[in-house]
């Protein structure tokens, strides 16, 4: 038997495990032993179910006449388990046809058997079989391909959110020492003179009530700025609902000396006290972000009157967080890109394009929105913060 197959379909044919159903055994065993290794041969239809239920098959051969089930129910049956199995239909007459396939067959041969119709018919079946094979390796190399792009992906997102929490600790520990240093100072020029005031016994009950109280008023403001930071930092993972005022007021503690440092005025208007459900701690850091970013554009820009508004209100059913400053606003061959990675309208030692990134994929994982424009009026940048 001449047989025109390329080698590497000939290989892939002897891979192929086939359940036959031969009844009478017309067809001789070598017949398909020529192309397939992996042959299950059975003569009845009930008995061919129960091969096709516990075993896993790439290929089904059948006869149409057989006794108690036929090979067309025995295909009706096969087709509610398996819509895509490959199935070859023998059978000494063609007024089957039709009903075969609208079952789906992928071949038809005709006994007695032609060669030429035989080879052919085999030739295609193993052509489909191969190319299905190919398919599903290619979904499963792209299905993997898939999932270590998206492990890579949140590799680097939870590198790029750990590079932002460090700058913003960095930045944070600046700002307690700054706020500090204030309270150290006067604690130590107190002490100092409490020295020379007993040198020159001018102390009294009074004295010592007046010097414990501002003793005590500068530990409290240190007690409650480390109370904030201590917060801040602490890995928070519970998702809980908490009040946006207190939040907002929560971090202008934070940042309360550098703003007064860098003469920034914050107006924080309430127009509606809503309760966000999310990490709280996340969201500071966002507020943060934005602030910050603000104080570097007012100090680049040289701003004189420099101030940020901050605005709360429910519009549509949805929660909105409004930050507005009057910093110059951001460039427009970059404002569409702002939010992504390694984009920043800073100097090159300031900024490093990971704050607006990490801040936008903090809200987005709460459903929520982050959008920014320049604005005309203000003459700065509008970022609003949209939540349902």
């Amino acid at each position: 038997m001449e047989i025109d197959f390329l080698y590497d379909q000939i290989e892939f044919s002897k891979t192929v495990r086939v359940l036959y159903i031969e009844p009478d055994e017309t067809i001789n065993d070598d017949t398909f032993g020529l192309f397939f290794d992996k042959i299950d041969r059975v003569k009845t239809s009930e008995i061919a179910l129960e091969h096709f239920y516990e075993n896993k098959y790439d290929l089904i051969i059948t006869h149409v006449n057989m006794p108690i089930m036929n090979g067309i129910e025995l295909l009706s049956k096969i087709r509610e388990v398996s819509k895509n199995i490959t199935v070859l239909v023998i059978s000494s007459e063609t007024k089957y046809f039709v009903e075969l396939i609208k079952l789906g067959i992928d071949g038809y041969l005709l006994k007695p058997l032609e060669i030429h119709q035989y080879t052919s018919v085999i030739q295609k079946v193993i052509e489909k079989l191969k190319n299905k094979q190919e398919l599903y390796e290619t979904k499963i190399n792209l299905e993997k391909k898939i999932e270590e792009e998206v492990f890579k992906r949140n590799t680097s997102e939870k590198m790029l959110l750990q590079q932002s929490k460090l700058a913003v600790m960095g930045e944070m520990m600046d700002a307690v020492a700054h706020q500090w240093r204030q309270p150290i100072n006067t604690i130590n020029m107190e002490v100092d003179m409490l020295q020379y005031d007993f040198e020159d016994d001018l102390i009294t009950k009074h004295y010592i009530e007046e010097f414990s109280q501002k003793i005590s008023t500068q530990i409290l403001h240190m007690n409650s700025t480390l109370n904030e930071f201590r917060s801040f930092f602490r890995p928070d993972k519970d998702i809980v609902p908490f009040e946006i005022r207190k939040a907002l007021e929560s971090v202008l503690v934070l940042l309360k000396d550098e703003l007064v440092k860098n003469v920034i005025k914050i107006k924080l208007e309430i127009c509606d006290d809503f309760k966000v459900v999310a990490i709280e701690n996340e969201f500071k850091h966002v507020f943060i972000n934005l602030i910050n970013n603000s104080k570097d554009a007012f100090n680049e820009n040289n701003i004189a009157n420099k101030v940020i508004n901050i605005t709360t209100k429910i519009e549509k059913n949805k929660k909105k967080i409004m930050i507005l400053d009057n910093a110059g606003g951001i460039p427009s061959d970059i404002i569409d890109d702002i939010f992504k990675a390694n984009v920043t309208s800073k100097s090159q030692e300031n900024g490093t394009g990971i704050g607006l990134y990490m801040s936008k994929q903090i809200v987005e994982k709460y459903k929520g929105t982050i959008e920014v424009s320049n604005s005309t009026i203000q003459k700065g940048s509008l970022f609003i913060i949209t939540l349902p």
